[in-house]
């Protein structure tokens, strides 16, 4: 299971691929210390995922994720692996 946000690809785009990583890790940070909760990230190509050690953490994480005014942070997918790959 991990949580995982699409990072812009393409010159129309709003943020740069490299600024919104750096603000989603900013914000992923600040729900960590907040929560006391530890996470583990890794991106690959245009996409930065997320995960946690207990399965409990991602429904906790859905209901308390407010990115604040910022919109492009309310655009993530919560990927769920039922063959346990990941």
């Amino acid at each position: 299971m991990y949580i995982e946000f699409k990072l812009p690809d393409g010159p129309d785009a709003f943020y740069t691929a490299d600024d919104f990583r750096t603000l989603v890790r900013q914000e992923m940070q600040n729900w960590s210390q907040r929560y006391s909760i530890a996470y583990r990230e890794k991106t690959i190509k245009y996409t930065v995922r997320f995960t946690f050690d207990r399965d409990e953490f991602y429904s906790f994480w859905n209901m308390t994720w407010n990115p604040g005014q910022d919109s492009q942070l309310s655009r993530y997918r919560m990927v769920i692996d039922l063959n346990n790959k990941i």
